[in-house]
């Protein structure tokens, strides 16, 4: 099988299978969908994974759409009628994080809507040199990389003591701590009555999840985090990835409402304190400002979010920013975005 470009690796098969097929509630009714010409051959396929959301209480399986493929003379035909396929009204939710900007076309042409905030990625940066280089030179990303870029740690330090708003301050009274996924999800589920549309995460779905998560290893560890306020009251919980002293990836940050800028400052100040040189990180309505307030905080499009359903609930919700999709139910940890 080949992916981008012609270009085959050996691992894209298995990988296939496990996010198409390996979902706890996979059904085929709500899986991939292919077309195939009349010979029989298969030229068109999206890829989609389901997951478990709660749109204003009640239990609904959505479709996260990953992947739209079309190669070959029927592409264009098959393409037109899987996009026919997934339309609003022939589905309860749908959803992608990462559209082109002709595939958020089709969604909109299909009766869905694109939400402007949750299509940008915010990036804050620690340590600036050892940010930038990486990303400018492959060769720099790996482990003997990181050895070469030693000099460059001085030079950083240097800056930061020039510039001390590179450094990320850890909010008074505000303390933040490792813990494991079980009691990271035990947190976070009563965070989710803030939003009228949210994840389920029942534990099977859970840990698939952090499973798929865990092997795509650029992104580094899966690590959670709880935040306690002087009173000891645990006021954000968040998930990331990161390795060494590179970037950090914020899947998911919940927390009480009114706590916003506590919470984002207290996750960048440890983040800043394990080493890493940025966090990045996907843009939230009810988190712009607590975002905002950051100093070297910037913003770019990273992919367009795009949302459909039949659910008058599912709209109210995008009217009103009550809607919660990213993280661990998006795409934002595939190995097709960062591998294949």
């Amino acid at each position: 099988m080949a992916f981008r470009n012609g270009r085959h690796d050996p691992g894209l098969d298995a990988y296939l299978e496990s996010i198409c097929f390996g979902s706890p509630h996979v059904s085929p009714e709500i899986g991939s969908r292919v077309f195939e010409n009349e010979a029989g051959a298969l030229c068109a396929a999206i890829l989609s994974v389901p997951l478990r959301f709660r749109v204003e209480g009640q239990p609904v399986t959505a479709r996260l759409l990953c992947n739209f493929m079309a190669a070959g003379e029927e592409a264009a035909r098959g393409a037109a009628s899987l996009s026919r396929h997934f339309r609003g009204r022939h589905h309860d939710f749908l959803f992608t994080d990462t559209s082109s900007e002709v595939s958020a076309g089709h969604w909109k042409a299909g009766e869905g809507r694109v939400l402007p905030i949750q299509s940008l990625e915010w990036r804050r940066l620690f340590r600036p040199l050892l940010a930038e280089v990486p990303r400018l030179h492959r060769a720099l990303r790996g482990s003997v990389g990181q050895t070469a870029l030693a000099p460059l740690r001085l030079v950083d330090a240097g800056l930061r003591r020039r510039y001390p708003r590179l450094v990320a301050k850890m909010p008074s009274g505000i303390e933040v701590e490792e813990v494991g996924a079980a009691r990271f999800l035990s947190e976070v589920r009563p965070m989710f009555g803030r939003f009228s549309v949210h994840p389920d995460w029942d534990q099977a779905e859970f840990s698939w999840l952090t499973e798929m998560v865990e092997s795509n290893p650029a992104l580094g560890r899966l690590r959670f985090s709880l935040s306690r306020d002087a009173s000891g009251a645990v006021i954000a919980a968040a998930a990331y990835c990161g390795a060494g002293r590179g970037r950090a990836t914020v899947l998911n940050l919940l927390c009480l409402e009114g706590r916003e800028r506590e919470s984002v400052s207290a996750l960048l100040a440890d983040l800043d304190r394990q080493g890493h040189s940025e966090a990045c990180g996907m843009t939230q309505p009810f988190l712009m400002l607590a975002l905002q307030a950051q100093p070297h905080m910037v913003f770019r499009h990273r992919g367009y979010f795009c949302m459909a359903g039949r659910m008058p609930a599912l709209h109210r919700a995008a009217d009103q920013d009550l809607l919660y999709a990213e993280g661990l139910s998006s795409e934002s940890w595939s190995r097709l975005l960062t591998d294949f």
